[in-house]
C-alpha cells in the first residue's frame, strides 16, 4: 500500500462526506491508497453517512469517545500505507495534496514529512483566506494535511494517546528533538473550515499547549 488517509470524526455529520470524497478524489496514477475513518463515538447521524462509503473505506467505530491522540494511534496501527496523512472530518483536500507530497517523499529520503499552505473556507467550501505556514511557529499549530512517512511516526511511537488537543504540537516537538526534517510546500493544498467549534480554537488548547511546551522544556 502506498498512501493512507486518516479521517477522525466525532459528530461532524454535516461535513464528513466532503472529507471522504476529497480523499477518494486524490489524483494518483497507478498507486494504491486507503482511507481509514475512525468514528469516535458520534451521537449524530455521522455513521449513517459514512456507511454509504463502506466499500471504499475502512471504518472503526469507538464505543466510547477516546480523543484525537488515541484515535490517531488507532489509525497508525491499522494503516498499511508507506505514507500517512490525517484529514480532519470538517476539512478537505485539494486533489493533488497526496500525489505531490508523496512524490517529494519518494525523491527525498532525508525528508520525513511534507506540509503545505492552506485555505480557510466557508461552509460551502468557498475560499476565504490563504494561510502560509512559512514559519515554525505557524507549522506547529497544524497537524492535519501533513504527509508523514509512516515509518517515522512508528519510530517516535506515534502520538501521545492521553492528549485530546495539541497532540500534533507535541508530535512536531518530538520530531524536532530527534532531527527529523520536514519540507514546506508553499502551495495551498489543504482546506480548513472555520466554524467556531473547531478543536484548535478551544481555550483548552492553550492550557494544554503550555503543559506540552513545559514538558519539552522550551
Amino acid at each position: 500500500m502506498y498512501q493512507s488517509y486518516i479521517i477522525l470524526n466525532h459528530n461532524r455529520a454535516e461535513f464528513i462526506e466532503r472529507a471522504i470524497r476529497s480523499c477518494l478524489g486524490q489524483l494518483f496514477f497507478r498507486k494504491e491508497f486507503e482511507i481509514i475513518v475512525i468514528d469516535d463515538n458520534s451521537t449524530d447521524n455521522s455513521l449513517e453517512i459514512i456507511s454509504e462509503f463502506k466499500n471504499e473505506i475502512k471504518l472503526i467505530k469507538n464505543k466510547k469517545q477516546k480523543g484525537v491522540g488515541y484515535c490517531s494511534n488507532q489509525a497508525l496501527d491499522l494503516a498499511k500505507g508507506k505514507y500517512w496523512m490525517r484529514v480532519d472530518s470538517d476539512d478537505f483536500l485539494n486533489a493533488y495534496s497526496g500525489p505531490i507530497s508523496s512524490m517529494i517523499l519518494d525523491d527525498n529520503p532525508d525528508i520525513s514529512f511534507v506540509y503545505s499552505d492552506y485555505f480557510k473556507v466557508d461552509v460551502r467550501g468557498v475560499k476565504i483566506e490563504k494561510i502560509k505556514l512559512d514559519s515554525e511557529k505557524k507549522r506547529l499549530e497544524y497537524g492535519a494535511g501533513v504527509n508523514f512517512r509512516k515509518s517515522v511516526l512508528n519510530d517516535v511511537n506515534g502520538y501521545d494517546s492521553s492528549l485530546q488537543n495539541c497532540e500534533d504540537y507535541d508530535l512536531f516537538l518530538r520530531l524536532k528533538k530527534l532531527n527529523y526534517k520536514g519540507f514546506y510546500l508553499p502551495i495551498p493544498l489543504y482546506r480548513y473550515y472555520i466554524h467556531g467549534k473547531n478543536i484548535t480554537l478551544k481555550k483548552q488548547r492553550e492550557i494544554i499547549k503550555r503543559k506540552v511546551i513545559a514538558r519539552h522544556e522550551i
